[in-house]
């Protein structure tokens, strides 16, 4: 066969090349693997596995492709991108393959979803299925994750090792992603493993990289010594014991790695709550702007807002028995408010109805304009809106992590956010919570409420003699709507004359009641009810007890902070009450249409653990508060007038909602060290992870400096001195400084150009083949020039790079790398130096 057949003749690629491409190839399967099972939780669909292994496979076969081409970075580029708009919408974006017009707004979501998709499967809450472009993210990372490691894995040189580094971010996308709270715990006996999911994920990632790592090195020496054989270059045998404390030493090292992180999680765990991506994307910007919907409650009864439409509701009536308005479960001694822990996102639409779901369509009418959005009972999905603004509106579409409120923060057509009049939308929806029986069988527990800052409320409710359980609260809801009246303001002007009106003809009078719901503001309610009930006696008729006005305002607020003192959980919600409910006097019903008289407040309150169930607290107005003097006889048969007749109450003008500036008496400022634990905790944690960052960096330091002294303080000066030698090399390699392993000591001085160093040399030399043995001074002058040195090699040198030549481990690595003789260690070639000087000096003296 001629030379020119030998060179058009395909070269063979050696088995060593195939070894490492299918080796890196596994490695990064692993990865693609990982990345699915990880995303699992965020998207609970098959299709978010199948978008993970086909792009996955994808940028695998892509990379292979580049690599073997030999493709340039502008070509592999084109290539993969042209292979993600390819497989972008029937993978990631189902829903465009419905249609023409469906595929290009398909084409565009995946093409735009590289740049915001991260921001919408952060405001979805989990698990987010197949809804909208919330898949385009994990093709993005699974495709060119895939492809970037592939190529790095495939790198012949150095760079191959970056290869983790995408391999283990493709890893973490599912849990930076994901929930906040990990999986659960798993227990397994007396051994508790927290996040056992996560925990298994990492450790997967951790092992999967240190075998390809390991993996990879000994195939590449193997083919070196393969090609070396082939070429018939004769090779010495290495010692085995360096390589057996270096694989010992490695091993031991993954064992104390993997123990501490095992022993460490469980611990920091508890120190504070997990934080991902999703914790930081959150529309509560928008909703503390909003003053609480509590306060303005009365605006519903003032003017012509009584009569106006509020929103109406088509569909399944019948099966929902309330529309939720908002939902107000933080209290703060001014205001019910949304908790600002709360955190709003989006819901997908992934259902559909079913028979014990309702699908209502709601229409805003002209009274209300706002952010909140009114939903009944609780959502199954996203509601469906329609009109000219309907993207807008399900674009700003948010949810709590409860389902108790939801918001719509599109921006307005006449400024602002939120509905406005005409829009329109479809919900599906369930009835939500329990009844009075399930909470009348609950247990009441310890206080929730600082007794010491609403002294009557308590005082009140010890007067009632009812016992600590749900049907003790009942009881209490039950006296406070029969002691208290109804009303919507404090002046009988236009403003209030259409509710005054409305309930005029019911045999309604009108009291005044001042607005707000602060802590004052509910203590003047508990402090008339306790007053009433000691001038008339708690046995005095129903009728003689009557003495709190207000509405539903004061007496949610009431409830509310009634049932936690209780040990219950609460919360104040506003909205409208449907025809199925039973019929509150006061408040009217709505089926079809709801008005401004319909809005209402109610509690809603539980045990823990146990299902919210609705408590109405509207007070009524059939009875008048009665003006009772202390030691005034009681009529033995009290009568209530048909048509009653009497002053308006005007509450003492002391007593208004200004008392709510002033702080109880009894108030004590937390503790100082309460103040500065959270900060505390939190630099111990971050001095904690940078003592762990830091810990190889002191490790290596404290190495050599342990065994400076050891050279340093050995009991025989001649030791001393041949280790303030072996210092002086160290310190060379440390800082580059070139000098040859053979020769003698005086020649390997001279090469390196340090006058120190030949210095050193012939003392050293002298003290070592001198027919006596050195004495100490001649070990302290030696150190001495190594000191010396040690000063004049590293001045002028910048700070940073002064640190950086001390932390540099060429002179640890030098003394345990293989060489083409047997290796011996310093104590062996001390002691080999020593047997030569002292055998001459034996001679000599013979």
């Amino acid at each position: 066969m001629s030379r020119t057949d030998a060179a058009a003749r395909p070269r063979r690629r050696p088995p060593r090349s195939r070894a490492l491409t299918l080796w890196g190839l596994g490695y990064v399967l692993v990865g693609v693997a990982v990345t699915a099972a990880g995303a699992w939780p965020v998207y609970e669909s098959s299709r978010a596995i199948a978008v993970a292994a086909v792009g996955g496979l994808a940028g695998i076969g892509l990379g292979v492709l580049v690599r073997a081409r030999r493709l340039g970075p502008v070509l592999g580029g084109v290539a993969v991108v042209s292979s993600y708009l390819v497989l972008a919408v029937p993978l990631a974006v189902p829903s465009g393959l419905r249609s023409a017009p469906a595929f290009l707004a398909g084409l565009c979501d995946a093409v735009l979803g590289v740049v915001v998709g991260w921001k919408q499967i952060l405001t979805l809450a989990p698990p987010l299925g197949e809804y909208q472009a919330v898949l385009v993210p994990l093709l993005v990372v699974s495709l060119f994750g895939a492809f970037v490691a592939t190529l790095l894995a495939l790198h012949p040189g150095r760079r191959a090792a970056a290869a983790v580094v995408v391999v283990a971010a493709m890893g973490v996308f599912g849990t930076a992603f994901g929930v906040s709270a990990p999986s659960p715990a798993l227990i397994l006996g007396p051994v508790t493993i927290p996040a056992p999911r996560e925990l298994t994920l990492g450790a997967v990632l951790f092992i999967a990289s240190l075998a390809w790592l390991v993996g990879r090195s000994r195939l590449q020496r193997a083919a070196a010594l393969r090609a070396v054989a082939a070429r018939g270059v004769a090779r010495r045998g290495t010692p085995i014991w360096p390589a057996v404390r270096r694989r010992l030493l490695a091993g031991s090292l993954v064992v104390a790695a993997l123990a501490a992180g095992a022993l460490v999680a469980p611990a920091a765990a508890d120190w504070s709550e997990r934080s991902v991506l999703r914790d930081a994307v959150d529309p509560m910007v928008v909703v503390r702007e909003q003053p609480s919907p509590l306060a303005s409650y009365r605006s519903w009864f003032a003017g012509d807002r009584l009569d106006e439409t509020v929103l109406s509701i088509e569909g399944d009536v019948g099966a929902i028995d309330r529309i939720r308005l908002v939902t107000l479960d933080r209290y703060d001694g001014q205001d019910f408010h949304v908790s600002p822990d709360a955190r709003f996102s989006r819901l997908p639409r992934t259902s559909a109805p079913g028979q014990d779901r309702a699908e209502l369509t709601i229409t805003i009418g002209d009274a209300y304009r706002g952010i909140w959005t009114p939903v009944p009972g609780e959502l199954i999905v996203a509601p469906t809106f329609s009109g000219p603004r309907a993207d807008a509106l399900a674009d700003g579409f948010h949810i709590d992590d409860g389902g108790d409120s939801a918001i719509t923060i599109a921006e307005a057509p006449e400024g602002g956010r939120g509905l406005a009049p005409g829009d329109r939308y479809t919900v599906l929806a369930a009835a939500a919570g329990g009844d009075r029986d399930d909470l009348s069988t609950a247990q009441g527990g310890p206080s929730l409420l600082d007794a010491e800052a609403y002294s009557e409320l308590v005082d009140w409710a010890q007067l009632q003699e009812q016992p600590r359980t749900g049907a003790g609260y009942l009881e209490l809801i039950d006296r406070l709507r029969s002691r208290g009246y109804l009303s919507h303001a404090l002046l009988d002007d236009a403003a209030a004359a259409g509710w005054i009106a409305a309930l005029g003809s019911e045999g309604y009078s009108f009291a005044a009641s001042y607005a707000g719901h602060s802590s004052a503001r509910v203590e003047e309610v508990f402090a008339a009810l306790r007053r009433q009930e000691a001038k008339v006696g708690s046995d005095a008729p129903p009728e003689m007890l009557v003495s709190a006005v207000g509405d539903d305002e004061q007496f949610a607020a009431a409830a509310a902070l009634l049932a936690r003192y209780w040990g219950l959980e609460s919360r104040v919600v506003m909205g409208a009450r449907l025809g199925t409910t039973d019929e509150v006097p006061g408040i009217a019903s709505c089926t079809e249409t709801c008005t401004g008289a319909s809005m209402s407040a109610w509690v809603e309150v539980r045990a823990p653990g146990a299902e919210w169930v609705a408590v109405d607290v509207t007070p009524q107005f059939a009875v008048l508060p009665s003006t009772i003097t202390e030691g005034e006889q009681l009529p033995q048969h009290p009568t209530v007038p048909e048509q009653p007749r009497s002053e308006a109450l005007d509450p003492p003008q002391a007593q208004n909602d200004a008392q709510a500036d002033a702080a109880p008496l009894d108030q004590r400022d937390p503790p100082l060290l309460g103040g500065f634990l959270p900060a505390l905790r939190a630099i111990a944690i971050g001095l904690l992870a940078l003592l762990l960052l830091a810990l190889p960096l002191l490790t290596l330091l404290v190495a050599k400096v342990v065994r400076r002294r050891a050279r340093r303080t050995a009991g025989d000066a001649e030791i001393r001195l041949v280790g303030a030698w072996e210092d002086l090399v160290d310190l060379y390699v440390d800082h580059g400084v070139a000098m040859p392993g053979g020769g003698t000591r005086v020649q390997r001085a001279q090469s390196s150009g340090r006058p120190a160093a030949e210095e050193l040399a012939r003392l050293v030399d002298a003290g070592v083949f001198s027919p006596h043995p050195p004495a100490d001074t001649d070990a302290s002058a030696a150190w001495a020039i190594v000191d010396r040195e040690r000063s004049d090699i590293g001045r002028g040198d910048r700070r940073w790079r002064r640190l950086r030549t001390r932390l540099r481990m060429r002179s640890l690595l030098e003394r345990i790398r293989p060489r083409r003789t047997p290796a011996l260690s310093i104590r062996s070639r001390l002691l080999d130096t020593l047997t030569v000087a002292g055998a001459r000096r034996q001679e000599e003296d013979a």
